[in-house]
């Protein structure tokens, strides 16, 4: 397995599809907000209809903080975000906090059932990916971005107890995902992004609680991937020391550079440009680009490639084709 450090064959390849999967087959993402058996078969069929090697589960829609009280806003036909933040107040709002339990609290329990849904169809043949929100991420979407970020200067030990919450709280939570059927769990944390927050912070506020859910999920045998957004050139070999398996780069991160700079320490995922490249591209320009990005980090193995960041819905379906194109010529 190249999480393992091997070479395969050929190189995998995983664009990051939930949106997307979605359009594919008619679906809206409020629809199957509520339903594990439509985002279920939006993966399982893009997969096998596209030919990319592993499913995800139905990341992003901020159920972890939902379940702790945070209300979201659900558009029709479009990510949801927080409307109303669950910690409004440290002195008032953090003693009132529970870890929620998985498998009964908000969406949780429907996430989990698309895990396992997911795996009774994928066996050994396909990894499941269960995606879980990293504690500096979780944290902003109790409290909110722009206060989480101006809390760090302010109230920097507020931020940490809040910090414990979350830690505790994706410890229980990943390990459940993993109880479901997931075979990896990737973490991602676009708050510690270098492009909203210094190395400084990252390694104040990120790196040690994330690496402390790493360790922990880790101890049940799984693989991780960790994700953090926009350019992170100043930080990899921090984010290497958390102890994931592989690091998932922006397309803002040059994967030469990268793969000089760790070496086969760890694997690699990226980082074709989610929407310059795959939204307006060519699909011979999709390939191209996409094998020069094996050419730069996956030679050696140790390599996935994917997009930078999330696949946008209106992808033309002819360019993730030349994703797939890449790997097998």
């Amino acid at each position: 397995m190249v999480l393992d450090g091997e070479k395969p064959d050929r190189t995998p390849v995983f664009p990051m599809v939930r949106d997307w999967c979605l359009r594919q087959v008619g679906f809206k993402v409020s629809e199957a907000m509520n339903s594990a058996e439509k985002h279920v078969f939006a993966q399982y069929f893009c997969m096998r209809q596209f030919g990319y090697d592993a499913v995800r589960d139905l990341a992003g829609i901020h159920a972890e903080s939902e379940a702790m009280g945070s209300k979201l806003k659900i558009p029709d036909d479009g990510p949801p975000s927080v409307e109303d933040f669950a910690v409004k107040d440290y002195g008032r709002d953090l003693s009132r906090l529970r870890i929620p339990n998985p498998w009964k609290d908000g969406r949780l329990p429907m996430l989990l059932e698309g895990n396992k849904r997911l795996k009774e169809l994928c066996g050994a043949n396909f990894p499941v990916i269960s995606y879980i929100q990293a504690p500096f991420r979780h944290a902003s979407m109790l409290r909110g971005s722009d206060e989480i970020m101006k809390d760090t200067y302010k109230r920097p030990d507020n931020v940490k107890d809040l910090l414990e919450i979350t830690t505790a709280s994706q410890i229980v939570y990943g390990i459940a995902c993993v109880h479901a059927g997931a075979d990896i769990i990737f973490i991602s944390d676009p708050t510690s992004s270098g492009d909203a927050i210094s190395v400084k912070t990252w390694e104040e506020f990120g790196f040690p609680y994330i690496s402390r859910v790493v360790r922990e999920i880790k101890k049940t045998g799984v693989k991780m991937i960790m994700h953090i957004c926009g350019d992170t050139t100043d930080r990899l070999e921090s984010m290497a020391l958390t102890g994931v398996d592989c690091l998932s780069l922006d397309q803002k991160v040059d994967l030469g550079y990268a793969r000089n700079l760790l070496g086969q320490r760890a694997c690699l995922m990226g980082n074709v440009d989610p929407t310059h490249t795959l939204v307006f591209k060519k699909p011979e320009e999709v390939e191209e680009e996409s094998k020069q990005a094996i050419l730069k980090a996956g030679m050696n193995g140790s390599f996935i490639l994917s997009s930078g960041c999330g696949v946008p819905a209106i992808t033309p379906p002819e360019n993730i084709r030349a994703m797939v194109r890449a790997t097998r010529n």
